[in-house]
């Protein structure tokens, strides 16, 4: 992982390979473009028609006697448009650009003089500069940057280390739950993936793994019922963090499907290129519970990773079953591609009876949410304003799009069953994404509950690629459960 520091010192002297500032449109030098751009013999940075200084764009100057890779300038569009979140996403388009420059300095964070704007450049660059070489034969990456330099005035200084620690505990949380999405669905079958995440949380809080056996002898039938098809079984992963002397608890419910094939309502070819992705909820959790204990989170937080592999067999699950979730609840089984929801039931049924402040879950839910929302912004489904309020600011601060939709009770009935109490699919008038979240409320009880669907943000197609974002997993709403945690945290 990319190392960052704070230096106050001119960004004509620092010792870098490469220098990073920001442009505005209409031709406005961004802090320190000016004076390297007078030390380089210009009045003005130079306009071309691919480079206007806009959001997004970026323009390599050669700087022979300054620096040695030269000078990277990096559009943020309107001067009085500039938030951290376009920091981040500048800085993220600068790590993509900086090529083999192995020390970066930049003075993108003076645009915004505020700790959460170093906090963004930070993010940005590190997880700009992301790539998943794993599984590469030469997995080595000798053009990746190694060290980021924010320069601020000497002023700035103690504030700007405390953000870089921040920063760095969010991009580490963040690269952990990408790595997991990004793992082939061959290598993290749900024993697999159980595994996996013991084995990565064993010194940082209790794990306990439910197998199949225990499954069924505790009720979780939505689980079992959509991993049945598949030769790797189900599993439900309990993660439990608890501080000394906590003052609350709130439950983290991830969906955690490996792999989604959409059972015996198959999906069409295409339809599973990404479907390794099902499982970024479960991803998410298992990032924020990596740091909780280094952040001295004082709230007890329970994790349920609800794993299983949606596959056809002729032991799979059938459209007309009807199954029996946790805490006794039948559904009728219309779509078996519908399963995420399944197994979200037994999770948050069993989250509802450990009485906590708050249930949040997280799930690549619905193509409908990416119908209403686009790729970039998740959708936030809840009852109680004050948790809706929190997660909202914790997405805004974190820079992970999140969108506040509708509960409209209306369409509950289009989920009656006429054998079962309810079925998986609501279908009849539209609004998937509402529906599908009205038949998870049905399992929370009274605890206050916020659904997120991250079908669209949690994993990106190349084409859409972008700044911080690259192509496959994003790590989406780590950084925002992270925010909303210590926001929660007096």
């Amino acid at each position: 992982m990319i190392e960052f520091r704070a230096a106050a010192i001119d960004p004509r002297e620092v010792e870098a390979d490469l220098v990073v500032v920001p442009v505005f449109k209409a031709g406005i030098d961004g802090p320190g473009a000016g004076l390297l751009l007078r030390a380089l013999g210009m009045d003005a940075f130079p306009e071309t028609p691919d480079f206007r200084g806009d959001i997004g764009q970026h323009l390599l100057m050669a700087a022979p006697g300054l620096v040695p890779s030269g000078v990277l300038l990096v559009g943020l569009g309107r001067m009085d448009e500039v938030t951290p979140a376009r920091l981040r996403r500048a800085a993220g388009v600068a790590a993509r650009a900086a090529g083999a420059a192995r020390h970066v300095a930049t003075t993108l964070a003076e645009v915004h003089p505020t700790d959460v704007a170093i906090q963004a450049v930070a993010e940005g660059f590190a997880l700009g500069a992301y790539a998943d070489r794993r599984f590469k034969s030469e997995p080595g990456d000798p053009a990746a940057p190694e060290e980021l330099t924010i320069l601020v005035p000497s002023s700035r200084l103690a504030e700007a280390e405390a953000s870089l620690r921040r920063a760095t505990t969010a991009v580490r949380a963040t690269v952990l739950a990408r790595d997991l999405v990004n793992l082939p669905p061959d290598r993290k079958r749900p024993p697999a993936l159980a595994d996996l995440v013991a084995e990565t949380l064993r010194d940082r809080c209790d794990v306990r793994l439910r197998d199949e056996t225990a499954l069924a002898e505790e009720g979780f039938g939505g689980i079992l019922a959509v991993g049945q098809g598949s030769a790797a079984p189900p599993r439900l992963v309990e993660l439990r963090y608890r501080p000394p002397q906590p003052i609350g608890h709130v439950v983290l419910v991830g969906k955690g499907i490996t792999f989604d094939t959409g059972g015996l309502s198959l999906k069409r070819g295409t339809g599973m290129n990404d479907m390794k992705s099902d499982m970024a909820g479960a991803a998410a959790v298992v990032g924020v519970f990596s740091v909780l204990a280094e952040l001295d989170v004082p709230l007890e937080v329970t994790g349920l990773l609800a794993c299983a592999e949606n596959m056809p067999s002729g032991d799979a699950q059938r459209p007309g079953d009807v199954l029996r979730t946790y805490g006794g609840a039948t559904v009728e089984v219309l779509d078996t591609d519908a399963e995420g929801r399944l197994v979200l039931a037994d999770a948050l049924g069993y989250a509802a009876t450990l009485k906590p402040d708050a249930i949040v879950d997280l799930a690549t839910l619905t193509g409908s949410i990416v119908t209403a929302l686009g790729r970039y912004a998740a959708g936030l489904f809840c009852d109680d304003d004050e948790l809706a309020a929190g997660l909202l600011a914790a997405a805004d601060a974190a820079g992970e799009p999140l969108w506040r939709m509708p509960l409209w009770s209306e369409l509950d009935r289009f989920m009656d069953s006429p054998i079962a109490d309810v079925n998986n699919t609501g279908d009849g008038p539209g609004g998937g994404s509402v529906t599908a979240a009205l038949f998870l409320r049905r399992f929370v009880g009274e605890v206050p509950w916020a659904h997120l669907d991250i079908a669209g943000p949690a994993f990106m197609p190349a084409n859409l690629a972008d700044g911080h974002l690259p192509a496959g997993a994003t790590g989406y709403g780590v950084r925002t459960l992270l925010a909303w945690l210590e926001h929660r945290a007096p």
